[in-house]
């Protein structure tokens, strides 16, 4: 799985290849912080579940797999298809676009 070969290499390329972003300062600080927390540490996957339940061109990913030292990692991802490439959704702080509100995640006050 690339996601875990960009981990694994420390490869914010990589992670920003399989997120399917472009390549600009958000998406590179986030990938270095992905990196900083689980990259670099030999992960082996142990399974892949993907399930296209959300219709034929977005699904979910779940991921289990273990670092050098036994360590457990268990990852759920939304997949996209993208001009027939599969996409992880690994970036959450994508800007909205130019013209677009992005929804709030203010809780509504009562």
């Amino acid at each position: 799985m690339a996601y875990v070969n960009a981990l694994n290499s420390r490869s914010a390329d990589g992670l920003i290849e399989v997120g399917g972003v472009k390549d600009e300062k958000w998406s590179r600080n986030e990938a270095e912080q992905i990196l900083a927390d689980k990259g670099g540490r030999g992960w082996k996957i142990k399974d892949v579940q993907v399930e296209h339940d959300m219709g034929p061109d977005t699904g979910s990913a779940r991921l289990m797999a273990e670092d050098n030292a036994g360590k457990p990692m268990r990852d759920t991802f939304t997949v996209t298809r993208e001009k027939g490439a599969w996409h992880l959704a690994v970036f959450t702080q994508q800007p909205a676009e130019s013209g677009k509100e992005s929804a709030s995640t203010d809780k509504p006050s009562s």
